[in-house]
């Protein structure tokens, strides 16, 4: 049994640094450019779901909907930050945010629409939306004319008046802070519960949804708008 709480510090959770391939819970590296991505949509991995660990958390369920092509690539002009809300298993979660002159680290998975259809049913929080003339550049060179990523509702965690980045996420050029996930905490309990025990601090708001809802709004409160161009077509 994995530990709740180091579960939660882990986040976003380990990603290979090239392109792959995942299926049934398992991954190996995609080598070249030789998937066929007629009929699957492009969507772009923020956090966790550039990780292959939380992919097959993810489709634990449905271990025949098939491969799924994950590509590496690198998107200018955005980075990938704390979102303004905390996800059920007690990590702060990721959203883009736009940031110029930064290039960050992404994945782009090549979804189904059965598979889309389950990763949307994990995306609470989250809006689904499309971009369009955002520069992207993968492995393989080419790269689709639009992609879609999930964006959080409520906005991006404000810390001292700015958005803080995953340092765990590659970013040349980075202009925000940049925080490990145990150290984003560390700053929120230091807002919300000022002396506890971080491992306490995140154990109550795993178990206890009320104190959970609570330090959301308080996130909220402050929240940094998005600030990217984009057309909003779910509210998951």
């Amino acid at each position: 049994m994995i530990d709740p709480v180091a579960h939660a510090k882990a986040y976003p959770f380990p990603a290979p640094d090239h392109s792959y391939v995942f299926e049934t819970g398992q991954w190996r590296p995609l080598e070249e450019d030789d998937f066929d991505i007629s009929g699957r949509t492009p969507v772009l991995a923020a956090g966790s779901n550039q990780s292959p660990e939380q992919l097959a958390r993810k489709y634990a369920e449905m271990p025949d909907s098939g491969p799924i092509p994950v590509v590496r690539g690198r998107l200018p002009d955005f980075d990938v930050v704390y979102a303004a809300h905390l996800a059920g298993y007690g990590s702060m979660p990721a959203t883009f945010q736009n940031s110029p002159g930064t290039t960050v680290s992404v994945f782009v998975a090549w979804f189904t629409d059965a598979q889309l259809e389950r990763m949307h049913a994990t995306e609470g929080n989250y809006s689904y939306d499309r971009l369009t003339d955002v520069g992207l550049e993968t492995d393989f060179g080419s790269a689709p004319l639009e992609v879609f990523a999930y964006t959080a509702k409520v906005g991006c965690y404000n810390h001292n008046g700015g958005c803080l980045s995953l340092a765990e996420i590659p970013a040349t050029n980075r202009k925000f802070a940049s925080a490990r996930q145990a150290e984003a905490l560390s700053f929120l309990r230091d807002r919300l519960a000022v002396g506890m025990d971080l491992d306490q601090f995140v154990a109550e708001h795993i178990d206890d949804s009320v104190v959970r809802v609570g330090r959301v709004a308080a996130m909220r409160a402050d929240a940094i708008e998005i600030g990217y161009p984009r057309e909003s077509l779910l509210s998951l």
